[in-house]
């Protein structure tokens, strides 16, 4: 792709979006920062007089209800910011009205700011033809599966090619990859996976083995099917390797970060309160308990029972199908650093 807007989102130039919180809230982009020309209850207003009465009265509702102190407080957060980022472009719905106004008021002040026409409606556009793009493109796509527990972020991570999925869902993509700050929304975890895309510039890219969802979004239709037929790497470690593995991420790492043991509880209590159907309610008891005990009773009892547990009776038997259907494309299998050797001479080839 070759388009304006494409490569205005590739440059990550910084973007004010003057659309209503609510609306930037359903979705923006990573470069853009949200200083509205109408709060959510000033645009309803506007909406109603623009259904009832038409556009030449919805534009001065506008104008009534943006003026005086209130009109000058929300050109002088405009102005503020372009002072520390003078390239930056504004963007409304569709490039309409409330950017034309908000270019305006700020011509009006000594500031000349360009638009994005077509606005976010068009940028998004752009970023949804990217993704979709991406079942045709030129590049050898390798996806880097293993069972739970088997490092395989933490090799992708040393990888200049890869684009991290998880890290873009802020979820580490089972019951229990809950992290402490929410989720993206849908259309900002495409749009911040858009851009990682069109920054990749190597010609070999690194996924880790995901489900269509991680968390509660969803890979996007055309990258799922493309990871789906896409060439597969097997790391393969022994099973204590991945119950310490399992024990640093989900258990060390956050104590050591200052979170509570009982806060760690209820999390980890909750996460495992999801998959209770799928466990059986016998396996679901023995596992909370062992989980209870080793929060409660460290002295006599180890994380690491219930984490065997957890993955010899549920994660293992899942993934065991799994690798059976995808091993027709397996080009390589190995353990952590044999897979790391192979995925290096790759990418440097």
């Amino acid at each position: 792709m070759n388009s304006p807007h494409y490569n205005l989102l590739k440059s990550m130039i910084p973007l004010i979006d003057l659309r209503s919180p609510k609306e930037f809230e359903k979705g923006a982009f990573p470069q853009s920062v949200n200083y509205p020309i109408l709060m959510d209850n000033e645009r309803a207003q506007v909406g109603k007089t623009y259904k009832h009465q038409g556009q030449d009265a919805a534009i001065v509702m506008g104008h009534t209800l943006v003026s005086n102190e209130i009109k000058e407080k929300r050109i002088h957060e405009w102005k503020l910011f372009f002072q520390h980022y003078p390239t930056t472009m504004i963007y409304c719905a569709r490039g309409g009205l409330r950017s034309q106004i908000a270019q305006t008021w700020l011509q009006e002040n000594g500031i000349y700011v360009e638009r994005i026409k077509g606005g976010f409606k068009l940028l998004r556009n752009t970023a949804i033809e990217l993704l979709d793009s991406a079942e045709k493109d030129n590049k050898e796509w390798i996806i880097l599966g293993g069972k739970t527990g088997s490092g395989k972020t933490d090799i992708l991570n040393q990888m200049k090619s890869t684009i991290d999925l998880e890290q873009l869902a802020n979820h580490r993509g089972s019951a229990f990859g809950k992290t402490d700050s929410a989720q993206p929304s849908q259309i900002n975890f495409e749009h911040s996976l858009a851009i990682h895309y069109m920054n990749h510039t190597r010609e070999t890219l690194f996924l880790e083995d995901e489900s269509r969802t991680i968390g509660r979004v969803a890979i996007p239709n055309s990258w799922y099917q493309r990871m789906r037929l896409s060439k597969w790497v097997l790391i393969d470690i022994p099973l204590e390797e991945r119950i310490a593995n399992i024990q640093m991420d989900y258990i060390d790492k956050p104590l050591n970060t200052g979170i509570l043991k009982t806060d760690l509880l209820l999390s980890l209590r909750s996460s495992l309160f999801k998959i209770q159907k799928r466990l059986g309610n016998e396996v679901f008891i023995r596992i909370r308990t062992k989980m209870d005990n080793a929060f409660l009773n460290p002295e006599s009892h180890s994380h690491q029972d219930w984490i065997h547990d957890l993955l010899t009776l549920y994660y293992d038997r899942l993934y065991e199908y799994q690798i059976a259907s995808k091993m027709d494309r397996c080009i390589y299998e190995s353990n952590s650093k044999g897979v790391l050797g192979f995925l290096s001479n790759l990418e440097s080839s």
